[in-house]
Protein backbone atom coordinates (compact mmCIF):
# COMPACT_ATOMS: atom_id res chain seq x y z
CA UNK A 1 0.00 0.00 0.00
CA UNK A 2 2.52 2.11 0.93
CA UNK A 3 4.90 1.52 -2.73
CA UNK A 4 1.37 2.00 -4.14
CA UNK A 5 0.96 5.34 -2.42
CA UNK A 6 4.97 6.39 -3.22
CA UNK A 7 3.82 5.36 -7.09
CA UNK A 8 1.10 7.93 -7.80
CA UNK A 9 2.99 10.86 -5.58
CA UNK A 10 5.38 10.16 -8.29
CA UNK A 11 3.34 9.79 -11.43
CA UNK A 12 0.59 12.35 -10.96
CA UNK A 13 2.87 15.09 -10.88
CA UNK A 14 4.89 13.53 -13.82
CA UNK A 15 1.36 13.40 -15.99
CA UNK A 16 0.33 16.77 -15.09
CA UNK A 17 3.55 18.14 -16.55
CA UNK A 18 4.33 16.20 -19.41
CA UNK A 19 0.62 16.80 -20.39
CA UNK A 20 1.00 20.45 -19.78
CA UNK A 21 4.47 19.86 -22.41
CA UNK A 22 2.81 18.18 -24.86
CA UNK A 23 -0.06 20.74 -25.25
CA UNK A 24 2.94 23.13 -25.26
CA UNK A 25 4.50 21.24 -28.06
CA UNK A 26 1.24 21.02 -29.94
CA UNK A 27 0.22 24.89 -30.09
CA UNK A 28 4.08 25.39 -31.08
CA UNK A 29 3.85 23.09 -34.17
CA UNK A 30 -0.42 25.36 -34.83
CA UNK A 31 1.77 28.49 -34.45
CA UNK A 32 5.29 27.22 -36.68
CA UNK A 33 2.60 25.93 -39.18
CA UNK A 34 -0.26 29.21 -39.06
CA UNK A 35 3.53 31.60 -39.86
CA UNK A 36 4.04 28.99 -42.18
CA UNK A 37 1.07 29.52 -44.34
CA UNK A 38 1.03 33.02 -44.04
CA UNK A 39 4.41 33.34 -45.19
CA UNK A 40 3.47 31.65 -48.22
CA UNK A 41 0.19 33.77 -48.88
CA UNK A 42 0.74 36.56 -47.73
CA UNK A 43 2.22 39.97 -49.94
CA UNK A 44 2.60 43.65 -49.28
CA UNK A 45 1.36 45.62 -52.64
CA UNK A 46 3.67 48.39 -53.22
CA UNK A 47 2.78 51.45 -55.80
CA UNK A 48 4.92 53.15 -57.32
CA UNK A 49 5.71 55.84 -60.62
CA UNK A 50 8.84 54.44 -61.45
CA UNK A 51 9.71 50.75 -61.30
CA UNK A 52 11.60 50.32 -57.95
CA UNK A 53 15.18 48.83 -57.70
CA UNK A 54 16.17 45.31 -56.39
CA UNK A 55 15.01 44.39 -52.66
CA UNK A 56 17.28 41.67 -51.10
CA UNK A 57 16.00 43.19 -47.41
CA UNK A 58 13.11 44.92 -45.46
CA UNK A 59 13.91 46.37 -41.94
CA UNK A 60 16.11 42.97 -41.42
CA UNK A 61 13.77 40.31 -43.15
CA UNK A 62 14.72 38.92 -46.53
CA UNK A 63 12.42 39.10 -49.44
CA UNK A 64 11.29 35.57 -50.88
CA UNK A 65 10.32 37.61 -53.79
CA UNK A 66 8.65 40.25 -55.96
CA UNK A 67 6.31 39.83 -58.35
CA UNK A 68 5.10 42.95 -61.59
CA UNK A 69 1.60 43.17 -61.70
CA UNK A 70 1.38 43.36 -66.24
CA UNK A 71 0.02 46.36 -66.88
CA UNK A 72 -2.24 44.86 -69.57
CA UNK A 73 -3.85 42.52 -67.33
CA UNK A 74 -4.93 45.43 -64.97
CA UNK A 75 -6.30 47.57 -67.71
CA UNK A 76 -8.03 44.18 -68.98
CA UNK A 77 -10.09 44.54 -65.76
CA UNK A 78 -11.64 48.00 -66.37
CA UNK A 79 -11.52 48.35 -69.91
CA UNK A 80 -14.80 47.48 -70.42
CA UNK A 81 -15.75 50.85 -69.06
CA UNK A 82 -13.81 53.17 -70.61
CA UNK A 83 -13.52 54.78 -73.92
CA UNK A 84 -10.60 54.52 -76.31
CA UNK A 85 -8.94 57.87 -74.77
CA UNK A 86 -9.30 57.22 -71.58
CA UNK A 87 -7.49 53.61 -71.87
CA UNK A 88 -4.42 55.82 -74.08
CA UNK A 89 -4.27 57.75 -70.97
CA UNK A 90 -4.82 55.26 -68.46
CA UNK A 91 -1.68 53.66 -69.92
CA UNK A 92 0.70 56.38 -69.92
CA UNK A 93 -0.21 57.14 -66.42
CA UNK A 94 -0.69 53.71 -64.72
CA UNK A 95 1.69 53.73 -62.25
CA UNK A 96 3.91 50.05 -61.12
CA UNK A 97 2.73 47.03 -59.01
CA UNK A 98 4.44 45.46 -57.07
CA UNK A 99 3.63 42.33 -54.70
CA UNK A 100 6.56 41.50 -52.54
CA UNK A 101 6.90 38.10 -50.57
CA UNK A 102 8.56 37.81 -47.62
CA UNK A 103 10.63 34.94 -45.79
CA UNK A 104 8.88 35.37 -42.85
CA UNK A 105 5.57 36.83 -41.48
CA UNK A 106 6.69 40.25 -39.80
CA UNK A 107 4.68 41.56 -36.45
CA UNK A 108 2.78 44.49 -36.21
CA UNK A 109 5.76 46.36 -35.15
CA UNK A 110 7.66 44.99 -38.25
CA UNK A 111 5.13 45.79 -40.65
CA UNK A 112 5.07 49.43 -39.39
CA UNK A 113 9.12 49.70 -39.95
CA UNK A 114 8.62 47.87 -43.06
CA UNK A 115 6.08 50.19 -44.65
CA UNK A 116 7.89 53.50 -43.62
CA UNK A 117 11.32 51.87 -45.39
CA UNK A 118 8.84 51.28 -48.10
CA UNK A 119 7.39 54.44 -48.32
CA UNK A 120 10.77 56.37 -48.37
CA UNK A 121 11.72 54.66 -51.58
CA UNK A 122 11.68 57.65 -54.21
CA UNK A 123 8.46 58.04 -56.35
CA UNK A 124 6.59 54.80 -53.91
CA UNK A 125 2.98 56.56 -54.27
CA UNK A 126 1.51 53.60 -51.40
CA UNK A 127 2.51 50.43 -49.46
CA UNK A 128 -0.68 48.60 -48.42
CA UNK A 129 0.61 45.38 -46.16
CA UNK A 130 -3.09 44.10 -45.86
CA UNK A 131 -2.07 42.72 -42.30
CA UNK A 132 -5.22 43.56 -40.47
CA UNK A 133 -6.89 40.02 -39.79
CA UNK A 134 -3.49 38.20 -40.19
CA UNK A 135 -2.19 39.91 -37.40
CA UNK A 136 -5.79 39.51 -35.47
CA UNK A 137 -5.47 35.31 -35.70
CA UNK A 138 -1.57 35.86 -35.11
CA UNK A 139 -1.61 37.94 -31.48
CA UNK A 140 -4.26 35.67 -30.01
CA UNK A 141 -2.14 32.36 -31.40
CA UNK A 142 1.11 34.21 -29.90
CA UNK A 143 -0.74 35.29 -26.79
CA UNK A 144 -2.26 31.01 -26.04
CA UNK A 145 1.53 30.16 -26.42
CA UNK A 146 2.67 32.93 -24.23
CA UNK A 147 -0.07 31.43 -21.92
CA UNK A 148 0.93 27.91 -22.25
CA UNK A 149 4.60 28.52 -21.85
CA UNK A 150 3.55 30.40 -18.18
CA UNK A 151 1.34 27.64 -17.31
CA UNK A 152 4.07 24.93 -18.12
CA UNK A 153 6.71 26.87 -16.40
CA UNK A 154 4.13 27.04 -12.52
CA UNK A 155 3.73 22.93 -13.55
CA UNK A 156 7.32 22.31 -13.84
CA UNK A 157 7.99 24.18 -10.54
CA UNK A 158 4.96 22.57 -9.17
CA UNK A 159 6.21 18.90 -10.03
CA UNK A 160 9.43 19.47 -8.94
CA UNK A 161 8.73 20.49 -5.93
CA UNK A 162 5.90 17.96 -5.22
CA UNK A 163 8.42 14.99 -6.32
CA UNK A 164 11.09 16.94 -3.71
CA UNK A 165 8.60 16.76 -0.87
CA UNK A 166 7.69 13.22 -1.72
CA UNK A 167 11.83 11.82 -1.32
CA UNK A 168 11.93 14.21 1.35
CA UNK A 169 9.13 12.47 3.07
CA UNK A 170 10.82 8.95 2.05
CA UNK A 171 13.93 9.94 3.13
CA UNK A 172 12.47 10.84 6.61
CA UNK A 173 10.40 7.83 7.02
CA UNK A 174 13.49 5.20 5.76
CA UNK A 175 16.14 7.79 8.12
CA UNK A 176 16.89 4.56 10.33
CA UNK A 177 17.36 1.85 7.39
CA UNK A 178 19.54 3.77 5.91
CA UNK A 179 21.57 4.55 8.89
CA UNK A 180 21.98 0.66 9.56
CA UNK A 181 22.94 0.23 6.03
CA UNK A 182 25.26 2.76 5.85
CA UNK A 183 26.82 1.64 9.12
CA UNK A 184 27.30 -1.36 7.14
CA UNK A 185 29.16 0.03 4.00
CA UNK A 186 26.73 0.65 1.75
CA UNK A 187 26.28 4.25 0.33
CA UNK A 188 23.05 6.18 0.20
CA UNK A 189 22.91 5.37 -3.21
CA UNK A 190 22.50 1.95 -2.47
CA UNK A 191 19.74 2.58 0.55
CA UNK A 192 17.99 4.41 -1.71
CA UNK A 193 17.28 1.76 -4.15
CA UNK A 194 13.34 1.37 -3.37
CA UNK A 195 12.57 4.81 -4.05
CA UNK A 196 14.43 4.90 -7.18
CA UNK A 197 12.77 1.90 -8.47
CA UNK A 198 9.71 3.73 -8.17
CA UNK A 199 10.98 6.56 -9.75
CA UNK A 200 11.81 4.37 -12.65
CA UNK A 201 8.57 3.01 -12.58
CA UNK A 202 6.83 6.03 -11.97
CA UNK A 203 8.47 7.55 -14.82
CA UNK A 204 7.95 4.59 -17.42
CA UNK A 205 4.50 5.10 -16.29
CA UNK A 206 3.66 8.47 -17.10
CA UNK A 207 5.77 8.63 -20.26
CA UNK A 208 2.98 5.58 -21.73
CA UNK A 209 0.03 7.32 -20.38
CA UNK A 210 0.96 10.57 -21.82
CA UNK A 211 1.70 9.17 -25.30
CA UNK A 212 -1.00 7.93 -25.64
CA UNK A 213 -2.84 10.74 -24.48
CA UNK A 214 -0.90 12.60 -27.50
CA UNK A 215 -1.77 9.52 -30.08
CA UNK A 216 -5.47 10.31 -28.61
CA UNK A 217 -5.33 13.58 -29.54
CA UNK A 218 -3.54 13.40 -32.61
CA UNK A 219 -6.36 11.18 -34.55
CA UNK A 220 -9.25 12.58 -32.67
CA UNK A 221 -8.68 15.96 -33.41
CA UNK A 222 -11.33 17.01 -35.26
CA UNK A 223 -13.38 15.71 -32.97
CA UNK A 224 -12.10 17.98 -30.30
CA UNK A 225 -12.07 20.97 -31.93
CA UNK A 226 -14.32 23.29 -33.93
CA UNK A 227 -14.17 23.01 -37.81
CA UNK A 228 -12.93 26.65 -38.66
CA UNK A 229 -9.68 25.48 -36.86
CA UNK A 230 -8.98 22.49 -38.28
CA UNK A 231 -7.16 24.60 -41.34
CA UNK A 232 -4.80 25.42 -38.68
CA UNK A 233 -3.98 22.05 -37.46
CA UNK A 234 -0.38 20.93 -39.48
CA UNK A 235 -0.12 17.10 -40.27
CA UNK A 236 1.57 15.64 -37.50
CA UNK A 237 4.00 13.56 -39.39
CA UNK A 238 6.74 13.46 -37.05
CA UNK A 239 5.29 13.11 -33.53
CA UNK A 240 7.84 10.00 -32.97
CA UNK A 241 10.53 13.62 -32.17
CA UNK A 242 8.05 14.95 -29.36
CA UNK A 243 7.48 11.43 -27.77
CA UNK A 244 11.30 11.79 -27.25
CA UNK A 245 11.17 15.15 -26.37
CA UNK A 246 8.40 14.32 -23.54
CA UNK A 247 10.91 10.90 -22.42
CA UNK A 248 13.73 13.43 -21.98
CA UNK A 249 11.93 15.68 -19.72
CA UNK A 250 10.18 12.79 -17.81
CA UNK A 251 13.56 11.48 -17.06
CA UNK A 252 15.64 14.86 -16.72
CA UNK A 253 13.51 16.30 -13.63
CA UNK A 254 13.00 13.34 -11.14
CA UNK A 255 17.04 12.61 -11.73
CA UNK A 256 17.88 16.47 -11.18
CA UNK A 257 15.28 16.31 -8.11
CA UNK A 258 16.14 13.07 -6.58
CA UNK A 259 20.45 14.01 -7.09
CA UNK A 260 19.94 17.33 -5.71
CA UNK A 261 17.95 16.03 -2.57
CA UNK A 262 20.63 13.18 -2.49
CA UNK A 263 23.54 15.72 -2.21
CA UNK A 264 21.74 17.86 0.37
CA UNK A 265 20.75 14.71 2.35
CA UNK A 266 24.69 14.04 2.33
CA UNK A 267 25.88 17.38 3.21
CA UNK A 268 23.56 17.27 6.51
Amino acid sequence: MKHLKSFFSFTIPLIIMLVTFSIYLLINKVVDNYKSNITNDYSIMVIANTPIGTLDTISGIKVKDVKILKKEKIIKDVKKNLSESSLKLLKTKLPYFYQVYLEEFPTTFKLEQIKKELTSIPNVKRVETFSSDHNKIYSLLILIQDIIIVLFAIVLLLSIFLLSQQIKIWFFEQSERITIIQLHGGSLLYSSKPIIKVMIISTISSIIIVSLFLFFTINNIAILIRPEILPLIPNMTDLQYDIIKIAILACIIPLITFFGLLVQHKLK
